[in-house]
């Protein structure tokens, strides 16, 4: 493939991220004012989720069993290649997400 249709597709593609980072983080704030991070843990038996929504500092943001369902409905719809199953962490300033270590 040439360098400039590789260049182009690239940029495309930061273009799509940057568009879906910019959705999640206004949807988001739209669920829960403040939410600047959503951790997931997975419950005992492997199905159910215990949703976070923390803001800038880390500290849980004031919001209902509604308001994280609704957020880790969000993610899983806008984010579907992403393995849900074990302790995730969205960062919504980067539109990262990464595994957590789950506690001990």
């Amino acid at each position: 493939m040439p360098r400039a249709v590789a260049g182009v597709q690239g940029a495309h593609r930061a273009r799509r991220q940057l568009t879906r980072r910019s959705v999640i983080a206004r949807q988001l704030a739209q669920i829960a004012p403040g939410t600047a991070g959503v951790q997931t843990h997975a419950g005992e038996d492997g199905r159910a989720k215990w949703v976070v929504l923390a803001d800038a500092t880390g500290h849980p943001v004031g919001a209902d069993a509604e308001q994280h369902r609704a957020a880790y409905g969000l993610l899983r719809r806008l984010l579907p290649d992403v393995d849900w199953s074990g302790p995730r962490t969205y960062d919504v300033a980067t539109g990262t997400v990464t595994e957590t270590e789950p506690a001990a």
